[in-house]
């Protein structure tokens, strides 16, 4: 991982999410509130952001995903 963050590949997440999507504005907040975060966002692939934007864009799934156990525990590591 690099050192500074790709704002560009950050912004590119963001808006193929969703401007309206609360999980656009949840990954742009922790983005700009945590260094690490930002680098892993940064270095997605194209690929990468193309299914995360499938996933996040149907709400039903991310729903799915935010209700596990795992999802709940790295929640509350991310939020401090």
């Amino acid at each position: 991982m690099s050192s500074k963050p790709d704002n560009d590949k950050i912004d590119k997440l963001i808006k193929s999410i969703g401007a309206n999507n609360d999980a656009a504005g949840q990954l742009q907040r922790a983005a700009q509130g945590n260094d690490t975060i930002a680098r892993a966002l940064g270095s997605l692939t194209d690929s990468d952001i193309a299914k995360i934007t499938a996933v996040l864009g149907d709400k039903e799934a991310t729903a799915r995903i935010m209700s596990t156990p795992k999802a709940q525990e790295l929640l509350k590591k991310l939020k401090g």
